[in-house]
Protein backbone atom coordinates (compact mmCIF):
# COMPACT_ATOMS: atom_id res chain seq x y z
CA UNK A 1 0.00 0.00 0.00
CA UNK A 2 1.30 3.43 -0.87
CA UNK A 3 2.24 5.68 2.01
CA UNK A 4 -0.25 8.53 1.68
CA UNK A 5 2.13 10.82 3.57
CA UNK A 6 4.57 10.66 0.66
CA UNK A 7 2.19 11.55 -2.11
CA UNK A 8 -0.59 13.93 -2.94
CA UNK A 9 -3.82 12.26 -1.92
CA UNK A 10 -6.35 12.40 -4.72
CA UNK A 11 -9.07 12.43 -2.08
CA UNK A 12 -7.53 15.42 -0.32
CA UNK A 13 -7.44 17.38 -3.55
CA UNK A 14 -11.07 16.56 -4.26
CA UNK A 15 -12.26 17.72 -0.85
CA UNK A 16 -10.27 20.89 -1.17
CA UNK A 17 -7.94 20.11 1.72
CA UNK A 18 -4.92 20.70 -0.46
CA UNK A 19 -2.63 18.36 1.50
CA UNK A 20 0.84 18.13 -0.01
CA UNK A 21 3.34 15.46 0.99
CA UNK A 22 6.58 16.41 2.69
CA UNK A 23 9.17 17.40 0.15
CA UNK A 24 6.73 17.50 -2.73
CA UNK A 25 6.60 20.67 -4.78
CA UNK A 26 3.37 21.76 -6.39
CA UNK A 27 2.30 24.85 -8.20
CA UNK A 28 -0.59 26.24 -6.19
CA UNK A 29 -2.30 27.58 -9.27
CA UNK A 30 -2.41 24.06 -10.67
CA UNK A 31 -4.09 22.72 -7.55
CA UNK A 32 -6.56 25.60 -7.49
CA UNK A 33 -7.57 24.96 -11.06
CA UNK A 34 -8.05 21.26 -10.33
CA UNK A 35 -10.43 21.83 -7.43
CA UNK A 36 -12.19 24.73 -9.11
CA UNK A 37 -15.40 24.64 -11.11
CA UNK A 38 -13.45 23.62 -14.18
CA UNK A 39 -12.89 20.21 -15.68
CA UNK A 40 -10.52 17.41 -14.72
CA UNK A 41 -10.08 14.75 -17.36
CA UNK A 42 -13.33 15.89 -18.94
CA UNK A 43 -15.29 15.56 -15.69
CA UNK A 44 -16.61 18.44 -13.58
CA UNK A 45 -15.03 18.25 -10.14
CA UNK A 46 -17.39 18.43 -7.16
CA UNK A 47 -15.15 19.47 -4.25
CA UNK A 48 -16.36 18.26 -0.88
CA UNK A 49 -16.31 19.86 2.55
CA UNK A 50 -17.49 17.88 5.52
CA UNK A 51 -21.17 18.28 6.22
CA UNK A 52 -23.03 18.99 9.45
CA UNK A 53 -25.13 15.83 9.66
CA UNK A 54 -27.88 17.45 11.72
CA UNK A 55 -28.23 20.24 9.16
CA UNK A 56 -28.43 17.70 6.35
CA UNK A 57 -31.24 15.87 8.13
CA UNK A 58 -33.20 19.03 8.92
CA UNK A 59 -33.07 20.21 5.31
CA UNK A 60 -34.08 16.80 3.97
CA UNK A 61 -37.03 16.44 6.33
CA UNK A 62 -38.47 19.87 5.61
CA UNK A 63 -37.90 19.57 1.84
CA UNK A 64 -39.74 16.27 1.45
CA UNK A 65 -43.27 17.68 1.56
CA UNK A 66 -42.77 19.58 -1.70
CA UNK A 67 -39.98 17.67 -3.44
CA UNK A 68 -40.49 14.03 -2.36
CA UNK A 69 -37.77 11.45 -1.76
CA UNK A 70 -35.09 11.66 -4.47
CA UNK A 71 -34.76 15.43 -4.86
CA UNK A 72 -35.16 15.78 -1.09
CA UNK A 73 -32.19 13.54 -0.28
CA UNK A 74 -30.01 15.24 -2.87
CA UNK A 75 -31.07 18.67 -1.58
CA UNK A 76 -30.15 17.72 1.98
CA UNK A 77 -26.63 16.89 0.81
CA UNK A 78 -26.06 19.58 -1.81
CA UNK A 79 -27.75 22.65 -0.31
CA UNK A 80 -25.17 23.08 2.49
CA UNK A 81 -22.38 22.63 -0.09
CA UNK A 82 -23.72 25.56 -2.11
CA UNK A 83 -22.74 27.67 0.91
CA UNK A 84 -19.48 26.01 1.96
CA UNK A 85 -18.14 25.29 -1.54
CA UNK A 86 -20.21 27.26 -4.06
CA UNK A 87 -19.93 26.10 -7.66
CA UNK A 88 -20.63 23.69 -9.20
CA UNK A 89 -23.24 22.97 -6.51
CA UNK A 90 -24.89 26.36 -6.96
CA UNK A 91 -25.73 25.57 -10.58
CA UNK A 92 -26.66 21.90 -10.18
CA UNK A 93 -30.30 21.27 -11.19
CA UNK A 94 -31.63 19.48 -8.12
CA UNK A 95 -34.97 18.90 -9.82
CA UNK A 96 -33.24 16.70 -12.39
CA UNK A 97 -33.86 13.74 -10.04
CA UNK A 98 -37.44 14.64 -9.10
CA UNK A 99 -38.67 11.92 -11.47
CA UNK A 100 -37.33 9.22 -9.12
CA UNK A 101 -40.03 9.84 -6.50
CA UNK A 102 -42.29 6.96 -5.56
CA UNK A 103 -39.79 4.33 -6.65
CA UNK A 104 -39.20 5.93 -10.08
CA UNK A 105 -42.25 7.89 -11.20
CA UNK A 106 -44.51 5.96 -8.86
CA UNK A 107 -43.51 2.53 -10.17
CA UNK A 108 -42.55 1.44 -6.65
CA UNK A 109 -39.14 0.09 -7.62
CA UNK A 110 -35.85 1.39 -6.14
CA UNK A 111 -36.53 3.97 -3.42
CA UNK A 112 -35.87 7.50 -4.64
CA UNK A 113 -33.79 8.31 -1.55
CA UNK A 114 -31.16 5.93 -2.88
CA UNK A 115 -31.22 7.59 -6.29
CA UNK A 116 -30.59 10.98 -4.70
CA UNK A 117 -27.89 9.63 -2.40
CA UNK A 118 -26.25 7.70 -5.23
CA UNK A 119 -26.19 10.79 -7.44
CA UNK A 120 -24.45 12.79 -4.71
CA UNK A 121 -21.86 10.12 -3.93
CA UNK A 122 -21.21 9.44 -7.60
CA UNK A 123 -20.52 13.10 -8.40
CA UNK A 124 -18.44 13.80 -5.30
CA UNK A 125 -16.24 10.70 -5.52
CA UNK A 126 -16.02 10.54 -9.32
CA UNK A 127 -12.36 11.57 -9.37
CA UNK A 128 -11.26 9.17 -6.63
CA UNK A 129 -9.96 5.97 -8.23
CA UNK A 130 -9.14 4.38 -4.87
CA UNK A 131 -10.13 0.72 -4.56
CA UNK A 132 -11.24 -0.61 -1.17
CA UNK A 133 -11.60 -4.14 0.14
CA UNK A 134 -15.00 -5.14 1.48
CA UNK A 135 -15.38 -7.19 4.69
CA UNK A 136 -15.54 -10.55 2.91
CA UNK A 137 -12.24 -9.94 1.14
CA UNK A 138 -13.60 -10.17 -2.39
CA UNK A 139 -12.04 -8.20 -5.23
CA UNK A 140 -11.64 -4.51 -4.29
CA UNK A 141 -14.29 -2.08 -5.51
CA UNK A 142 -14.22 1.65 -6.20
CA UNK A 143 -14.61 3.62 -3.01
CA UNK A 144 -17.66 5.50 -4.32
CA UNK A 145 -19.43 2.25 -5.13
CA UNK A 146 -18.59 0.88 -1.68
CA UNK A 147 -20.15 3.94 -0.06
CA UNK A 148 -23.32 3.62 -2.12
CA UNK A 149 -23.48 -0.09 -1.33
CA UNK A 150 -23.29 0.71 2.39
CA UNK A 151 -26.09 3.26 2.06
CA UNK A 152 -28.29 0.69 0.32
CA UNK A 153 -27.51 -1.89 3.02
CA UNK A 154 -28.38 0.65 5.72
CA UNK A 155 -31.71 1.32 4.03
CA UNK A 156 -32.50 -2.39 3.76
CA UNK A 157 -31.24 -3.67 7.10
CA UNK A 158 -32.01 -0.98 9.68
CA UNK A 159 -35.15 -0.24 11.64
CA UNK A 160 -36.37 2.95 9.99
CA UNK A 161 -37.26 5.76 10.25
CA UNK A 162 -34.88 6.83 13.00
CA UNK A 163 -34.78 10.60 12.53
CA UNK A 164 -36.86 12.67 14.94
CA UNK A 165 -37.48 16.28 13.87
CA UNK A 166 -37.29 19.18 16.28
CA UNK A 167 -40.35 20.09 18.32
CA UNK A 168 -43.07 21.51 16.13
CA UNK A 169 -41.53 20.28 12.87
CA UNK A 170 -43.26 16.89 12.64
CA UNK A 171 -46.57 16.68 10.81
CA UNK A 172 -47.35 13.37 12.51
CA UNK A 173 -45.80 11.44 15.39
CA UNK A 174 -44.52 8.20 13.88
CA UNK A 175 -45.03 5.29 16.25
CA UNK A 176 -43.33 2.40 14.47
CA UNK A 177 -40.16 1.45 12.66
CA UNK A 178 -39.73 -1.37 10.18
CA UNK A 179 -36.97 -3.29 8.43
CA UNK A 180 -37.55 -3.39 4.68
CA UNK A 181 -34.97 -6.11 3.85
CA UNK A 182 -34.88 -4.57 0.38
CA UNK A 183 -34.27 -1.25 -1.39
CA UNK A 184 -37.62 -1.64 -3.15
CA UNK A 185 -39.98 1.26 -2.45
CA UNK A 186 -43.35 -0.43 -2.27
CA UNK A 187 -42.14 -3.22 0.02
CA UNK A 188 -40.39 -0.77 2.32
CA UNK A 189 -43.41 1.52 2.52
CA UNK A 190 -45.89 -1.35 2.69
CA UNK A 191 -44.21 -3.07 5.63
CA UNK A 192 -44.19 0.16 7.59
CA UNK A 193 -47.81 1.00 6.70
CA UNK A 194 -48.91 -2.40 7.94
CA UNK A 195 -47.18 -1.87 11.30
CA UNK A 196 -48.45 1.69 11.63
CA UNK A 197 -51.93 0.71 10.35
CA UNK A 198 -52.21 3.72 8.03
CA UNK A 199 -53.02 4.37 4.38
CA UNK A 200 -50.64 5.47 1.65
CA UNK A 201 -52.03 8.91 0.80
CA UNK A 202 -52.26 10.19 4.38
CA UNK A 203 -49.93 12.60 6.16
CA UNK A 204 -48.77 9.70 8.32
CA UNK A 205 -47.01 7.97 5.44
CA UNK A 206 -45.63 11.27 4.16
CA UNK A 207 -44.08 12.02 7.54
CA UNK A 208 -42.54 8.56 7.57
CA UNK A 209 -40.97 9.06 4.16
CA UNK A 210 -39.77 12.55 5.15
CA UNK A 211 -37.97 11.05 8.13
CA UNK A 212 -36.62 8.21 6.04
CA UNK A 213 -35.25 10.74 3.54
CA UNK A 214 -33.49 12.46 6.43
CA UNK A 215 -32.08 9.11 7.59
CA UNK A 216 -30.59 8.31 4.19
CA UNK A 217 -29.20 11.82 3.68
CA UNK A 218 -27.64 11.72 7.18
CA UNK A 219 -26.05 8.32 6.69
CA UNK A 220 -24.70 9.29 3.29
CA UNK A 221 -23.18 12.46 4.80
CA UNK A 222 -21.65 10.39 7.61
CA UNK A 223 -19.88 8.09 5.14
CA UNK A 224 -18.76 10.98 2.94
CA UNK A 225 -17.32 12.72 6.00
CA UNK A 226 -15.35 9.57 6.78
CA UNK A 227 -14.16 9.48 3.17
CA UNK A 228 -13.03 13.09 3.48
CA UNK A 229 -11.10 12.23 6.64
CA UNK A 230 -9.53 9.17 5.02
CA UNK A 231 -11.10 6.87 7.63
CA UNK A 232 -13.89 5.29 5.58
CA UNK A 233 -14.00 1.49 5.58
CA UNK A 234 -16.74 -0.53 3.86
CA UNK A 235 -19.29 -2.13 6.18
CA UNK A 236 -20.96 -4.50 3.73
CA UNK A 237 -20.23 -6.90 0.93
CA UNK A 238 -21.76 -6.08 -2.44
CA UNK A 239 -24.40 -8.64 -3.40
CA UNK A 240 -22.95 -11.54 -5.36
CA UNK A 241 -26.29 -13.07 -6.23
CA UNK A 242 -25.62 -12.65 -9.93
CA UNK A 243 -23.11 -15.47 -9.52
CA UNK A 244 -25.29 -17.52 -7.19
CA UNK A 245 -28.56 -17.10 -9.08
CA UNK A 246 -27.25 -16.38 -12.58
CA UNK A 247 -29.09 -13.06 -12.54
CA UNK A 248 -28.83 -9.83 -10.55
CA UNK A 249 -31.16 -10.39 -7.61
CA UNK A 250 -31.88 -10.10 -3.92
CA UNK A 251 -32.37 -12.88 -1.41
CA UNK A 252 -35.99 -12.17 -0.57
CA UNK A 253 -37.73 -13.00 -3.83
CA UNK A 254 -40.74 -14.49 -2.06
CA UNK A 255 -41.80 -11.08 -0.75
CA UNK A 256 -43.13 -10.25 -4.21
CA UNK A 257 -43.01 -13.30 -6.41
CA UNK A 258 -44.38 -15.97 -4.08
CA UNK A 259 -44.02 -19.25 -5.93
CA UNK A 260 -43.62 -17.49 -9.28
CA UNK A 261 -39.93 -16.67 -8.99
CA UNK A 262 -38.41 -16.32 -12.49
CA UNK A 263 -35.71 -18.79 -13.38
CA UNK A 264 -32.48 -17.76 -15.05
CA UNK A 265 -30.66 -19.72 -17.74
CA UNK A 266 -27.20 -18.56 -16.70
CA UNK A 267 -24.27 -17.59 -18.85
Amino acid sequence: MKDERKEISRRDVLIGAGKVAAGAAIVSVGVASFVSNGKASGTTVYPYKKLDIDEVARIAHETYFTKFCAETTLTGLFKPLTVSVGGPYTSFPLNSVFWAHGGLMGWGTACGTLIGAGMAVGLITAGDSTKVTTPGGRAPVAVGEAIINDVIAFYANENLPQYKPAAGQAKYEVKNQSVSDTPICHISVGKWMEKEDVKFFGIERKERCARLSADIAMYTAKLLNEWADGTYKPRNEPLANALDNQITSQGNCGDCHGDNIPTAKGA
